[in-house]
């Protein structure tokens, strides 16, 4: 039984690897795509939270004198609820939910408020600057 140059040779495998003839150069490009693949996970990976979300659909119009209740409105890049108007600094998920650091203005000045998200069956679970402040359901 013959196992050719390379089992034999032990310096012709080393030649071989110190030119990248070898198997590993060729999987590389291989390998960095499936690790990128497992390793991101995107926002919108199954339920998305942006959009209008309200506590009822009454509440959807966003007409309201009452700043109770105006509807979330989340986009990629904002976040607008109650008095605060924000702009997204940092957005990362952990499981299904998704974290917030948001940067707002309103009639409490300027400050960063943390929101946590979670989308399930089609209502959102909204924590605001810690607290949970309500159960939504997205505005059609």
């Amino acid at each position: 039984m013959s196992f050719g140059a390379r089992g034999r040779h032990p310096e012709v495998r080393a030649k071989r690897a110190s030119k990248g003839d070898g198997w590993m150069p060729r999987l590389w490009p291989i390998v960095l795509a499936s690790v990128a693949a497992i390793t991101t996970t995107p926002i919108d990976a199954a339920e998305t939270v942006t959009g209008r979300w309200a506590v009822d659909p009454a509440s959807c119009s966003g007409f309201s004198l009452s700043a109770e209740t105006m509807p979330l409105v989340v986009t990629d890049y904002a976040v607008r609820w109650r008095g605060d108007a924000c702009r997204i600094a940092r957005m990362y998920k952990t499981g299904e939910d998704v974290h917030i650091q948001a940067l707002c203005w309103g009639e409490s000045g300027e400050r960063s408020v943390p929101v946590s998200l979670r989308p399930h069956a089609g209502k959102l679970e909204l924590r605001w600057d810690r607290v949970v402040s309500g159960h939504l359901r997205r505005c059609e």
